[in-house]
């Protein structure tokens, strides 16, 4: 996404294909670099096991809704309108987790919800999230169990300031979040 989102920067019409659960991601650092409601296309996830003749065919499946994204610029393709014929199925983790009973709010509740949306979009790399939430600081930790899954997770660098405004959007700001990554150390928000 943050490809074809420079290159829009740099007047170059883009469109970017994202695997289905990462549309959530997507949608966040096209926002976070002011292209609000950027469309994009989406495939079934994942991609990474598909023979060759399966990439051909989801690339042609694909093609259509690439080309009204290049030639018709206010073209919305959301996710889930395409019609794949999809068979995968993605992994589910342990899901959301609020460890301060006292103080946080339970599951179903507004930052639970935006937490478990967070986590739905992780657990697509085999990663999962869980939050203490205190007041209005939410307290976030990102569990990777498989190293070999440790690259496909974007870096904290990268997820802070998109979880960040996630928070902003869908809960308005006040919020504050950290972020303990077993990769690196603990990254905040301003």
């Amino acid at each position: 996404m943050l490809d074809a989102v420079h290159c829009e920067q740099a007047g170059v019409p883009a469109a970017a294909v994202l695997t289905e659960p990462f549309a959530t991601t997507g949608t966040a650092i096209a926002e976070l670099q002011g292209f609000d409601d950027y469309p994009f296309a989406t495939v079934p996830h994942p991609i990474g096991s598909l023979t060759e003749a399966q990439a051909d065919a989801l690339a042609d499946a694909v093609t259509a809704a690439v080309l009204g994204l290049l030639t018709t610029p206010d073209a919305r393709s959301a996710p889930g309108d395409e019609s794949f014929d999809a068979d995968a199925q993605l992994p589910r983790g342990d899901g959301l987790t609020i460890t301060d009973a006292a103080e946080s709010p339970t599951a179903g509740s507004a930052p639970a919800d935006v937490v478990e949306e967070l986590a739905a979009v992780l657990r697509a790399d085999r990663a999962d999230l869980t939050a203490t939430v205190a007041g209005r600081h939410i307290a976030l930790s990102l569990h990777i169990p498989d190293e070999a899954c440790a690259e496909c997770v974007l870096p904290a660098s990268m997820l802070v300031p998109m979880f960040q405004h996630r928070f902003d959007t869908e809960l308005g700001p006040g919020w504050t979040i950290t972020l303990d990554d077993p990769r690196t150390t603990e990254h905040s928000s301003p």
